[in-house]
């Protein structure tokens, strides 16, 4: 199971990451904006990288204080959100998680998860506009997988 979910983040981590490499590359690289990043699998395996969670918070005008509170209490939270993801698959039958037939549902329910946990502390901290929600999150992923990207070419090398 802990296998299957596993695979199941690393999926949509990598088409996360496949569609940032079709995306135009930014004026600045990832790597440039983010730092405190390492490529250690425990940071990949991350929901939210609070280094990552910083830079977009900021990027998108919110206060550093809440920038800065918002990213550490997401990444203090980061193993509760696999069980919330695997309780979503569970009431399922088949469970998405242990069906790859069902693996579109089970993405789903991951990328569903991870706007529910996100918005819920945006709006804790006062952030209720649903689009810029939206539009923080999305820059999240795209950065997170521009940041998978170049570890893994930085391994290759």
């Amino acid at each position: 199971m802990r296998w299957l979910t596993y695979s199941m983040c690393c999926a949509a981590t990598f088409s996360f990451a496949a569609s940032a490499a079709l995306i135009a590359q930014p004026q600045s690289t990832p790597s440039q904006a983010i730092t405190n990043f390492s490529c250690s699998k425990e940071e990949l395996k991350t929901f939210f990288p609070e280094p990552v969670v910083r830079s977009v918070l900021l990027k998108a005008n919110v206060s550093e204080e809440n920038a800065n509170s918002i990213a550490a209490e997401l990444s203090k939270k980061n193993s509760q959100w696999g069980k919330i993801i695997r309780e979503k698959a569970a009431k399922l039958t088949p469970n998405p998680l242990d069906d790859l037939s069902q693996r579109d549902i089970g993405l789903k329910i991951y990328r569903e998860t991870l706007y529910e946990v996100f918005s819920q502390m945006l709006k804790a901290h006062g952030i209720s506009d649903e689009d810029k929600i939206q539009n923080m999150l999305d820059e999240i992923r795209e950065t997170k997988s521009r940041l998978f990207l170049e570890c893994v070419r930085s391994q290759q090398q």
